[in-house]
C-alpha cells in the first residue's frame, strides 16, 4: 500500500514529538506520574497545542480531524509514556459527548475540554449499571470498576442498562447524591476508580442522545482502542531504541552485547514486530473512517489482537536484554515494560479480542469470502 502522510498530518507528528522531547522527558514525567489528570501544567500546555480538542467539532472549538491524525499524537504520547489522559478525557469521553450530547450539553461543557479547564470521564464496562424511570427523571443503582481518570474530573458520561434492557448513556454530576468512589494508582502511572451508585437520582435532561448511543459508544470505545495501539507502537519503538543503545554499550566477554549474533537477531525481530505493528495501526485508522459502528469494532478487535501480543513481546524482550537494569527505575525500560503490558490487558487480551473479532466476523458474513472460510463451511461455529 503506498502510503504517506499529507503535510497537515506530518506537522502534527513532528510539532507533538518536538515538544514532549523538550518538556516531557523521563525525569520530568515523574511530576506527573500517579495524579488525578496529571500535571495541570502540562495538560495546559496541551490545550495550549490544541492536542485537547483535535478531534472535536470545529464549532466547539476543536479542529475535527480524525483517527489518523488522532494516532499520530498518540504514537508521540506512547513514545514519552505520558501519563496523562489524553485518550480518555479527550478522545473518549469528550467524542462520545459529541455526537450523543444535545446543543446545550455540548456548549457547556466541550469548550472547556478543548481549553483544558474541563475533564471528562467515561464509565463503561462488563458491569452495567441500571437505570430506573421516574416522574422526574431516573435513578442508578450498582457498580463499575476500573474507570480510568474518573477521580478529578468534572462530568461522566455513565452507560447503565435500562428496564427493557436497552443501553443509555447519561451525564453524571460526580458530586452527586448517592455517587461513592474509591481511586487508586494504575501500574502504568495513571489514576483509575471504582464508582458506586447508590439511589443516584437524575433530571430528565441528563440522558444523552437516544436513538444512537449504543452506536455511538461502540464507535468511540473502538476509535479509542485503535488510539490505544498507537500509543503502545510509540512505546514499543522507543523500548527498542534505548535497548539498541543499551547492548552497544553495554559489554561482556571483551564485546558489546550488540556484537553477539544472537543479540542481533533479537533485536531484529523487535524490529520487525514494530513495523508491523505500526502498518497495522496505520491501516486500522484508515479504515475507521469509512466504516459503521460494527466494522469499527471488529476492526479495533483484530488490531487489539496484533497489538497485544507484539506489545507483550518486544517489552518482555527488552528487559531480558537489559538484565537486572530492565527492573530498575533508574531506566526508563522499567516504566516502557508496565506500560506496555498493562496495555496488553486493557479491555481483555489478545485471545479476548481475538474471540470477540472471529463472533463479528461470523455474524458479519464476511468469512465467505475466504478461501478457507467460504459458503462450504458456513456451518462452522465460533467455540464458546
Amino acid at each position: 500500500m503506498d502510503f504517506a502522510l499529507t503535510e497537515e498530518q506530518q506537522l502534527i507528528a513532528d510539532s507533538a514529538s518536538d515538544w514532549l522531547r523538550h518538556h516531557y522527558d523521563f525525569r520530568q514525567r515523574e511530576a506527573s506520574l500517579w495524579r488525578d489528570g496529571g500535571n495541570a501544567a502540562v495538560w495546559q500546555a496541551m490545550a495550549g497545542l490544541g492536542w485537547l480538542g483535535l478531534v472535536l467539532p470545529e464549532d466547539m472549538d476543536g479542529m475535527a480531524l480524525g483517527a489518523l491524525e488522532a494516532g499520530l499524537l498518540a504514537r508521540a504520547l506512547g513514545r514519552h509514556l505520558v501519563v496523562e489522559p489524553w485518550i480518555d478525557g479527550c478522545l473518549v469521553a469528550a467524542r462520545l459527548l459529541a455526537l450523543t450530547g444535545s446543543q446545550a450539553q455540548q456548549q457547556a461543557w466541550l469548550p472547556g475540554v478543548a481549553a483544558g479547564t474541563h475533564r471528562l470521564a467515561l464509565a463503561h464496562g462488563t458491569a452495567a449499571l441500571r437505570a430506573r424511570s421516574q416522574a422526574a427523571g431516573w435513578v442508578i443503582d450498582g457498580s463499575q470498576s476500573c474507570v480510568a481518570s474518573a477521580s478529578g474530573a468534572a462530568r461522566w458520561l455513565v452507560s447503565a442498562t435500562l428496564e427493557d434492557d436497552s443501553p443509555a448513556l447519561f451525564l453524571v454530576d460526580p458530586g452527586a447524591a448517592g455517587i461513592g468512589i474509591d481511586a487508586y494508582d494504575t501500574s502504568d502511572g495513571g489514576r483509575a476508580a471504582d464508582l458506586r451508585f447508590a439511589g443516584v437520582r437524575l433530571d430528565a435532561a441528563s440522558r444523552l442522545s437516544e436513538g444512537n448511543a449504543a452506536q455511538a459508544l461502540q464507535r468511540v470505545l473502538a476509535e479509542g482502542l485503535v488510539a490505544r495501539c498507537w500509543t503502545a507502537t510509540g512505546s514499543m519503538q522507543a523500548a527498542l531504541e534505548q535497548t539498541t543503545a543499551y547492548v552497544q554499550q553495554r559489554r561482556q566477554f571483551g564485546q558489546p552485547l550488540a556484537g553477539f549474533q544472537v543479540v542481533q537477531h533479537r533485536l531484529a525481530e523487535m524490529a520487525v514486530c514494530c513495523a508491523e505493528a505500526q502498518a497495522a495501526c496505520e491501516l486500522a485508522a484508515l479504515s475507521l473512517a469509512s466504516a459503521n459502528a460494527a466494522d469499527c469494532a471488529w476492526q479495533a478487535a483484530l488490531l487489539k489482537t496484533k497489538l497485544a501480543r507484539a506489545a507483550r513481546y518486544v517489552a518482555q524482550e527488552c528487559v531480558q536484554l537489559h538484565g537486572a537494569m530492565g527492573v530498575c527505575e533508574e531506566l526508563p525500560i522499567a516504566s516502557s515494560f508496565r506500560s506496555l503490558m498493562a496495555f496488553a490487558q486493557w479491555d481483555g487480551d489478545g485471545a479476548a479480542h481475538a474471540l470477540r473479532a472471529g463472533r463479528a466476523l461470523l455474524a458479519s458474513g464476511r468469512f465467505a469470502q475466504s478461501r478457507t472460510l467460504g459458503p462450504g463451511n458456513a456451518t462452522m461455529e465460533m467455540a464458546a
